[in-house]
């Protein structure tokens, strides 16, 4: 019995170790099937990882291949840009080079022609000495006068001739001057024009403005006009609104209150509920945005011209010429182009440039104030600069451009002949085709009235009055007074661009047959 016990007791023991070495087998191979899955999965995880990190290098040397392409052809465009600029700078260089070694070659010229005239003046000396011995010995053995007397009258025969002389050598000297300098003047003109970088467009009117919708025009009109009324309360300008056409024309002297009221409309066509109250409120920060607008144009002006030390108040006044005209010419590129033609002038003249570019810049200073004011834009003008405390030669200058006081300065001219040419050359400037009419009408006609005139011609869009005299009621001398008088009457009379040369004609012609 305790035998079968024993025997029992072992048996239960190997079962339950074989149960166990079996649950261990079975665990064992689960934990092989599970490091199995674990390992799959972390393949499986490790391939996507790996293509993911190979997806995104690509992407990455992609993108930075395409930056260093885009950098080389960035780099590419500037050494392109910088070549050119470098051609053109070194073919500026080798003009002023060119121009250089000409008038160092005239200098040598002229001075070899100044050494000669020295030699040929001491050696005319010489005569003179020899001369007035001579006559000194001749008188006293002719005239039997003393030694005192002789030299005193050939003294003053001597001065005498010597004034003479003088007289033609001044003559001729000035006729010489005069010939070269007018042909330097013109070479110097047409080089300063060609490196100045005039512009040749006209600035459009910003009286009309077309709308777009029905719906817009509805929001500019109001309820039973209310908008409307209160667009012209704020703004100073008088709006007439075309119902059929849907236009709206802008009535005003003063461009820049045009400016706030276009500006505004075109807000107002962009909000969606607008009343009076809504008007206001987009009138006063379109004001705001125009005022920064005049100052932004002002400092560009004094920027782009690299001009110093300039009252903000007066940047203000030159931003202010932006909304400015004169025959549909902007006042500010006017004055912009005066004043890089002035700056040329200035350099080739050997004066201060940057002096000559801001007083080109000022000279139409005075039309930048409200035109309310009871004074010309050139005494204006002289006010603004003399109160910003600009140098005295800008002050002249403005003074000056038009002949209203002398100029003092050669700078003052170099200003005058800027403006002359930025304001008459073709395509500066416009006008109607009423006013074209008038003002060549206005020519024709001074030029007809006067004695002894037989026809004239306004030629050349009005900037050259040919009159034509008849010639037995006229002489060579009575033509110079009549060009004279028809050239005052038409600077008092005449509004026009520029200059207007007058030119009289007087041609006798006599015909016989021998028969």
């Amino acid at each position: 019995m305790f035998v079968m016990s024993i025997l029992g007791f072992i048996i239960a023991i190997v079962a339950g170790f074989e149960i166990r070495k079996a649950e261990h087998r079975r665990q064992l191979r689960l934990a092989h099937e599970q490091a199995e899955q674990i390992l799959d999965k972390a393949k499986q995880d490790g391939q996507i990882t790996a293509k993911k990190a190979l997806t995104k290098g690509k992407q990455e040397t992609r993108a930075y291949q395409e930056s260093i392409d885009q950098e080389i052809k960035t780099d590419v465009a500037d050494n392109e840009r910088k070549s050119v600029w470098l051609d053109q700078r070194e073919q500026v260089l080798g003009e002023k080079e060119s121009l250089l070694n000409r008038r160092f070659d005239n200098f040598k010229v002229k001075q070899a022609g100044v050494s000669q005239k020295r030699q040929d003046l001491k050696e005319i000396r010489q005569t003179a000495t020899d001369l007035i011995t001579q006559r000194q010995d001749k008188l006293q053995d002719v005239a039997e006068m003393s030694q005192e007397k002789a030299q005193d009258y050939v003294l003053d025969e001597t001065k005498r001739d010597l004034k003479e002389e003088a007289k033609r050598m001044v003559h001729n000297t000035e006729a010489e001057y005069q010939s070269s300098s007018e042909k330097e003047a013109k070479n110097l003109i047409t080089h300063a024009i060609e490196h100045s970088g005039i512009r040749s467009h006209i600035f459009p009117s910003n009286r009309t403005m077309d709308v777009p919708t029905s719906e817009a025009l509805g929001k500019v009109i109001g309820n039973s006009g209310q908008n409307v009324r209160a667009l012209e309360a704020l703004t100073g300008i008088d709006i007439n609104i075309d119902d059929q056409h849907q236009v709206i024309t802008l009535d005003g002297y003063d461009p820049m209150r045009r400016e706030i009221a276009k500006r505004a409309i075109t807000q107002i066509m962009q909000t969606n509920r607008i009343n009076p109250d809504i008007v206001e409120q987009i009138v006063n920060q379109t004001e705001k945005t125009v005022d920064e607008l005049v100052r932004g144009f002002g400092e560009q002006a004094v920027n782009e011209l690299n001009l110093k030390n300039v009252h903000p108040d007066l940047i203000k006044f030159i931003g202010h010429m932006h909304f400015r005209t004169s025959y549909g010419q902007n006042i500010l590129e006017h004055s912009l182009e005066a004043a890089n033609l002035a700056g040329v002038f200035a350099a080739e003249l050997g004066e201060d440039v940057n002096l000559a570019k801001r007083a080109g810049l000022l000279h139409d200073i005075g039309k930048s104030v409200d035109r309310d004011v009871e004074a010309t834009h050139v005494e204006l003008g002289v006010e603004l600069a003399t109160k910003y405390q600009e140098d005295p030669v800008v002050i002249n200058a403005i003074a000056s451009h038009h002949g209203d006081v002398e100029s003092k300065y050669v700078i003052s001219d170099l200003v005058a002949a800027a403006d002359a040419i930025s304001g008459s050359r073709q395509g500066a400037r416009s006008e109607s085709a009423a006013d074209y009419l008038q003002r060549i009408s206005s020519l024709e006609g001074i030029a007809n009235h006067y004695q002894g005139v037989q026809e004239s011609y306004a030629i050349q869009a009005g900037r050259e009055l040919r009159v034509i005299v008849k010639p037995n009621q006229t002489s060579d001398k009575s033509i110079e007074k009549l060009a004279a008088n028809v050239k005052d009457q038409i600077e008092q009379e005449v509004t026009y661009p520029g200059q207007v040369k007058v030119t009289v004609v007087r041609k006798l012609q006599v015909v016989e047959y021998a028969g």
